[in-house]
């Protein structure tokens, strides 16, 4: 059971002001309101042992001349204080050994999706996907804590509600709003955009309809400028609506409008079938590039900062700790992902005092996309050029590598490491990617020119790991939702396990990780979506296979709504397949060597939802017949045909993982646990 600290050792840190000993630090004080020592029901990790919780704030401040920050849009436009420094504060959440001197003298920093943490939910069997884990039973099989990692969470996202889905207990950025001088509101003509499952009346302007994120408010005089429109697919033309049919106004039964600048009005029904976009003018932008910055000071304080006031340091030791913090990791999927990338792109891993931030970072599910984060009017949120929405949005723009290179389409030279190798501060990169992002993120472009013709060259620093039929999140239970098909089931978690050990051999003892593990031109594992005979997938009864893939062009974002540029499109490949339907390169986890079903990173959505257009984040899966008798025309051996007995099964799977062990894809651990799961599985023949 967990039990709370004395209350003279909470002193220690509630209410603590950090008085900076260097110009160079920039966290000007960390509040610890909470303290959960021991957590996790006061289970022990292995030689680590017991973990605490920290639950607090960092204030920070940033001199808006410093070259290092004169990049973030606004902050020449944000209040400054008496010495001419940039306010902001950002929720901190802290997981630490209660010794830190057993722990592995690392920094995980989780950056936070949408203000979720997902570091546990990742890499550890069977733990809760909460913001606050607190039981025994939240913690899974406690990997990370088991590996020794201090884990650090940290808003960077100002638009965010702290309060929502998974306990609520969001972690927020706190910046502040932009403004023209003298205090006058900045405005801007901007789109929102909205995809919906089941009809409504009436949702808020923000771009997730106000669900999750604060919007922009309209500005009252230019409601007569707005326009709502709609389209019935990703690409499809767009139809004005009236504006005499709609108004901007709260009305969740479609009756009794109340005026409002945050929401909208649609009497007629707000329809899955369609695709909508709201031009408005907005007001009162965050400066939302401070969570960059933010990031970077936090963990660098937390990382170097040996003052006693530095929440990571050993209990009793003020200065004589340069053993134990050597190293920060920073982890992020899917937006958080985009993230890390976009901060070591646009500089930030660098601090103010010319010292590395990360040491390694690990994008995962990212495809060839950063964010919508630094720019005006920001909208981090937002999936750039997802399935079916967001085509029409910054954040999936050249450049779309690592390495700095020419791009044939919009004729310019750049990559995602061009700042960093300038400064001299890039981390080690392990690039994770699921086997959706070639479907929606184009991550055939991470390896390939625009022209889909040559593979480009990969940094020595950077590892591409692509993980073979998989969707977005594997499911724990397949489900249609709005899709045609089952989703996938098909796990990266045991993939990801390992690489994460690589990362850190790799990282502190200069150890090489496994080669790259990627779809690529030169060996044919990367074709066009179409034909369907080049692509390769079977012909599976009940089955339609498009091709449909999220396209990509150089766009004109002085239009609002934004407009593809025609005569710039990128060409788009994706991993080809063998005859059940799977992929064939990146990394082949044991349920793709010895499958049960053919796992796809794409499905369909249903009618009434666009149908046929691609469905969200979800891949689908296709179970094989059991015998031959019962797959009938359908082309992909049987269970029966292919393993003979459950035996033949099990033998497969014992040879399949041994050789991932051995390739450096799977921990022994993880491999006995699959190969007992495989004789306990029921084949139904």
């Amino acid at each position: 059971m967990s039990a709370t600290k004395p209350k003279f050792v909470v002193a220690l840190f509630v209410g603590l002001v950090i008085c900076m000993p260097t110009a160079d630090a920039r966290i000007t004080r960390i509040v610890i309101d909470r303290v959960e020592s021991p957590t996790f029901g006061g289970a022990s990790f292995g030689n680590v042992g017991q973990y605490e919780k920290l639950v607090g704030r960092a204030y920070g401040e940033l001199d808006p001349r410093d070259e290092l920050n004169s990049g973030i849009v606004y902050i020449d436009k944000a209040p400054q204080n008496a010495v001419k420094r940039v306010e902001y504060s950002i929720d901190v959440f802290i997981l630490k050994p209660i010794d830190m001197s057993r722990g592995n003298r690392t920094i995980l920093y989780d950056v936070v999706n949408r203000g979720n943490t997902l570091a546990l939910a990742t890499f550890h069997v069977g733990a809760s996907a909460s913001n606050d884990p607190t039981s025994e039973k939240d913690a899974g099989d406690g990997f990370l804590m088991k590996q020794g990692y201090t884990v650090v969470a940290s808003g960077w996202q100002g638009d965010v509600r702290p309060e929502g889905a998974r306990r609520g207990n969001r972690l927020v950025g706190h910046f502040p709003v932009a403004t023209d001088p003298g205090g006058r509101p900045i405005t801007k003509l901007i789109t929102a955009e909205y995809l919906f499952t089941k009809p409504v009346y009436s949702v808020g302007v923000g771009y997730d309809g106000g669900t999750n994120m604060r919007p922009y408010p309209v500005v009252p005089e230019s409601v007569a400028q707005a326009r709502l429109l709609r389209r019935s697919a990703a690409l499809a033309p767009r139809d004005l609506i009236p504006n005499s049919d709609w108004s901007f106004a709260k009305c969740p039964d479609g009756k009794n409008p109340t005026p409002s600048n945050v929401d909208v009005c649609y009497p007629a029904g707000f329809s899955p079938n369609y695709l909508y976009e709201l031009v408005y003018v907005g007001q009162d932008p965050l400066v939302m590039g401070i969570g960059f910055a933010a990031t970077r000071d936090l963990v660098s304080f937390l990382r170097y900062e040996r003052a006693a006031a530095n929440p990571l340091l050993a209990k009793g030791a003020a200065t004589a700790t340069e053993d134990l913090l050597r190293r920060a990791i920073g982890f992020g999927p899917s937006q958080s992902g985009r993230y890390i990338k976009d901060f070591v792109y646009q500089g930030f891993n660098l601090d103010e005092g010319k010292r590395v931030v990360f040491d390694g970072i690990l994008p995962l599910r990212s495809g060839s996309r950063l964010t919508y984060t630094n720019v005006e009017f920001a909208m981090p949120g937002r999936v750039p050029g997802n399935a079916v929405e967001s085509h029409f949005y910054a954040g999936d723009q050249f450049p779309h590598s690592y390495g700095t290179v020419y791009d044939p389409i919009s004729k310019k030279r750049d990559g995602w490491l061009a700042r960093c190798t300038i400064q001299r501060s890039c981390p080690k990169v392990m690039h994770w990617d699921s086997g959706h992002e070639p479907w929606s993120a184009r991550n055939s472009l991470v390896v390939t020119d625009g022209l889909g013709k040559n593979n480009l060259p990969v940094p020595e620093n950077v590892r591409l790991y692509y993980f073979a039929s998989t969707q977005h999140v594997p499911t724990l239970k397949p489900d249609y939702g709005i899709c045609k098909h089952l989703s996938n089931p098909n796990p990266y978690r045991e993939t990801v396990r390992e690489l994460l050990v690589a990362m850190q051999a790799w990282v502190v003892e200069g150890k090489l990780p496994p080669p790259s593990r990627f779809p690529s031109i030169t060996d044919g594992t990367l074709v066009p979506p179409v034909p369907e005979s080049g692509f390769g997938f079977p012909k599976i009864p009940g089955v339609t296979y498009t091709g449909k893939h999220s396209e990509l062009h150089i766009k004109d974002f002085n239009a609002q709504p934004p407009q593809n540029i025609a005569g710039t499109g990128y060409t788009i490949l994706v991993p080809k397949v063998d005859a059940d339907g799977n992929d064939i390169g990146g990394i082949r986890s044991v349920a793709v060597q010895v499958p049960l079903a053919t796992y796809t990173g794409w499905n369909q959505r249903r009618a009434g939802m666009m149908e046929n257009e691609l469905c969200g984040n979800w891949g689908a899966h296709f179970p094989f017949a059991k015998t031959a008798a019962e797959r009938g025309n359908d082309p992909r051996p049987s269970l029966q045909e292919r393993y003979g007995s459950q035996a033949g099964y099990v033998a497969k799977v014992e040879e399949a993982a041994r050789k991932l062990v051995t390739e450096g894809f799977l921990l022994r651990e993880d491999a006995a646990r699959i190969i007992e799961e495989a004789r306990r599985r029921d084949l139904g023949f």
